[in-house]
């Protein structure tokens, strides 16, 4: 994550994605996303994903006050 960060080559996107876009699917990471109301509708997907695949992964979704506002989730 660091390299990404650095926007060195080795980073998980190359290089290319910087600190909003960090992402790395070999460990399950579905990244960041610079539209705080996508994160909630993305864990939803892989969440379903998870149990239609009846693994044992868990979907988590960090997001702040401002969230709360948006549309793209269920009260």
């Amino acid at each position: 994550m660091m390299a990404e960060l650095h926007g060195k080559v080795t980073g998980l996107c190359k290089g290319k994605g910087g600190s909003m876009h960090l992402t790395d699917s070999g460990l399950g990471m579905l990244g960041a996303n610079g539209i705080v109301p996508a994160g909630l509708p993305i864990a939803c997907g892989a969440a379903l994903s998870a149990k239609v695949r009846k693994t044992d992964q868990v979907a988590v979704a960090f997001f702040g006050g401002g969230r709360r506002l948006e549309r793209g989730r269920f009260s």
